[in-house]
């Protein structure tokens, strides 16, 4: 069934992608207003995907982020981020299924770029609630708040003027969990994700 979640969202995200560069391609690229002349930031909006291992068991999480790109130097913005499937918890008698939500703030600073490619580096911080659910519980049911920050390497290639991919990881960590027979290290976790970002 996991396979089938990440199947679908990869399809998902595919057609989005093929249907959003199918609508830019017939856009002329050099063209400018005179609005875009005069200023020096763009509003940005991504949405991202990627796999992570809480608890030391796989999951994919996906993420919606907003914000501002400055320059060419810097961006920042809100982001919020949730598990596409549930987490296997190891640590108890009975059989337990674990979730979370979180969202934050983030900043991201691109060191280098040469024409349509640039590497960055987004950090994150933020915070939410892990949830939990048992055999004969009829929903989750928030059990635990938390910090959360993360660090990670993005390379970045702009396919058309509005729209940029990105692939990369990083290492997202926790503070504050303790509940349910887990801690900040079962949470604690490398990640790889893969990014979609409009700019205008």
């Amino acid at each position: 069934m996991r396979f089938g979640k990440i199947i679908s969202a990869v399809a998902l995200a595919l057609a989005f992608t093929s249907g959003a560069h199918a609508e830019l391609a017939g856009m002329n690229d050099h063209a400018t207003d005179s609005t875009s002349k005069n200023r020096s930031w763009s509003g940005l909006i991504g949405i991202s995907g990627g796999n992570s291992m809480i608890a030391r068991d796989g999951t994919i999480f996906m993420s919606v982020r907003i914000g501002v790109q400055w320059n060419d130097i810097v961006a920042n913005g809100a982001w919020a981020t949730f598990l596409m499937d549930d987490v296997q918890n190891p640590n108890v008698k009975h059989n337990e299924l674990v979730n979370y939500n979180a969202f934050g703030l983030f900043a991201e600073l691109f060191p280098y770029r040469n024409g349509a490619f640039a590497i960055s580096v987004p950090i994150a911080v933020g915070g939410g609630v892990v949830n939990a659910i048992e055999k004969g519980d009829e929903a989750f049911s928030p059990e635990d708040k938390f910090f959360t920050g993360e660090i990670a390497l993005h390379f970045n290639y702009r396919i058309t003027r509005m729209l940029e991919v990105s692939i990369g990881g990083g290492y997202r960590m926790f503070a504050g969990i303790s509940e349910n027979n887990l801690d900040d290290m079962d949470f604690c976790t490398p990640f790889g994700e893969l990014r979609f970002t409009f700019k205008e």
